[in-house]
């Protein structure tokens, strides 16, 4: 089930699951997203979704820093930077700060669908949650990131931007990071190739870089 919430400073989406919590994740093709669990307090849950209404308005800074230091317009999620013009636009923003860069990757058969469940089951392990409720969801924006790559140019690394706000062990406090999750541009044909929703399988092997910046709010 899918309900609209309305947070103090901008909407989200609720994906409730069968198991022990629920997605908050941001509508579009802006990639915010927080597990809550059920057995939290309600003060936890209330500190936890204002610093994901917090982290939905930083995606909008973000996208201004990037086009201040670079120039270029962020459209339907797609980033067209490498690592060293996206920590420039970071580096702008009061509050920011990079805290490491990892490489990752995947390869196999399957389906669109099966391939982004995997991406994204990766990339947000350490919020908690099962993707599998959010994956209607995962598919659509990322058929829209799809979209505006195959019409983009790709000249060396695109991506996408993605914040998560999880909470700190014993002292409950909500942490917020964001992963500029980009691959080089030989990895663009395999990526638009693959059509979300599809039936169809498809033979992947890619690589991807996720550089991580901590966000504390000034």
């Amino acid at each position: 089930m899918t309900m609209m919430v309305n947070p103090a400073q901008a909407p989200f989406l609720m994906t409730n699951t069968q198991s022990t919590g629920s997605w908050m994740h941001a509508p579009g093709s802006t990639f915010v997203f927080a597990y809550l669990y059920d057995n939290w307090s309600q003060q936890v849950k209330q500190d936890m979704a204002a610093a994901f209404s917090d982290a939905l308005a930083m995606s909008e800074t973000i996208k201004n820093a990037v086009k201040d230091t670079s120039g270029q317009d962020v459209v339907d999620g797609l980033y067209l930077l490498d690592q060293e013009a996206m920590t420039k636009a970071m580096n702008s923003i009061p509050g920011m700060g990079m805290t490491g860069a990892k490489q990752g990757g995947a390869s196999g058969r399957g389906t669109a669908t099966k391939i982004n469940g995997e991406f994204f089951a990766t990339v947000l392990a350490g919020l908690g949650g099962d993707v599998a409720p959010i994956l209607e969801y995962l598919n659509d924006s990322m058929a829209k990131v799809q979209a505006q790559t195959r019409q983009s140019t790709v000249k060396k690394d695109f991506g996408t931007v993605m914040g998560m706000v999880s909470l700190m062990p014993i002292l409950n406090v909500p942490v917020t990071t964001f992963s500029y999750v980009y691959s080089g541009s030989e990895t663009k044909s395999f990526f638009v190739s693959t059509i979300c929703g599809s039936h169809e399988e498809y033979s992947y092997d890619y690589k991807y870089t996720n550089a991580v910046y901590n966000y504390n709010k000034p």
